[in-house]
């Protein structure tokens, strides 16, 4: 029952990707949405790839050239450091402490 589940949900997909799926107009009128969630996927995809198997000292928009490095140190890493430690901190404390 699963393995049938699964198929039908991809052949939906499918048919709402091509804009095929008999749902009335829906297709279209939810097209350009769908379209978002796979980009936004992709990105999600590409910025976990990035994450794990490359260490970086600036953000991707230092790299595109959409900030110089001490505009975004200043605007971004500067204000958000002691919040990103409080949040690490209380984590710390909920979990009980570094581990053993």
């Amino acid at each position: 029952a699963q393995q049938r589940w699964v198929e039908g949900a991809i052949t939906l997909c499918l048919q709402w990707v091509t804009q095929n799926a008999d749902a009335h107009g829906q297709a279209k009128k939810n097209g350009p949405l769908l379209w978002f969630v796979i980009f936004a996927f992709i990105g999600f995809v590409y910025a976990l790839i990035r994450l794990v198997t490359i260490e970086y000292t600036s953000s991707i928009l230092v790299s595109a050239g959409v900030f110089k490095a001490t505009t975004y140190n200043d605007w971004v890493r500067k204000p958000l450091a002691p919040l990103i430690e409080a949040a690490f901190d209380t984590l710390l404390w909920l979990r009980g402490g570094h581990s053993p």
